[in-house]
């Protein structure tokens, strides 16, 4: 059964297992193979390393969540305050910033279990409005935010070139 639960120390190891392998196909990062492997998954160690960072130094603008199966770390939200949006608009913003599911775990449901926790945190936080961006060939994850009742407003593209 899964549990989803806040970060607690030492959950980094299994952040920065999943990361790479949960983005390494459907990231922008990922996706352009024009960028070498090794640094692509480093890149999502690391920022999964970040969040963790933040989650131990007890950051009030963010909250790291996890999905636990039996005790291990299966998947992860994180999820965030806009403090310069909050202030431009006159209302508290909430954004998504990341969610990750070890790819042997999906169709298990965990992701939209994960939303439902991050969405509750940012309630409580009173956000009034809460964004997320993902990649528009995400499929997965798009379905998983419009069932949560996100709307697609934008969609952007990143064009690149190696020289």
């Amino acid at each position: 059964m899964i549990e989803i639960g806040p970060y607690r120390h030492g959950d980094s190891v299994r952040l920065k297992e999943i990361a790479p392998h949960a983005f390494g196909v459907w990231a922008r990062f990922g996706i352009d193979r024009t960028l070498p492997r090794d640094r692509v998954e480093a890149l999502y160690r690391n920022e999964a390393q970040g969040y963790a960072d933040r989650a131990e130094s007890r950051d009030p603008t963010l909250a790291v969540l996890v999905a636990r199966d039996e005790g291990r770390v299966v998947g992860y939200i994180v999820v965030s305050l806009d403090e310069g949006l909050s202030k431009t608009f006159g209302f508290r913003w909430g954004r998504i910033t990341s969610l990750a599911v070890d790819p042997p775990r999906h169709g298990e449901r965990i992701g939209p279990q994960l939303v439902a926790a991050g969405m509750a945190w940012l309630r409580e936080q009173q956000c009034r409005y809460v964004e997320v961006w993902t990649d528009l060939n995400n499929i997965a994850a798009i379905r998983t935010y419009e069932a949560a009742g996100f709307r697609v407003i934008y969609s952007g593209v990143a064009l690149s070139q190696l020289l």
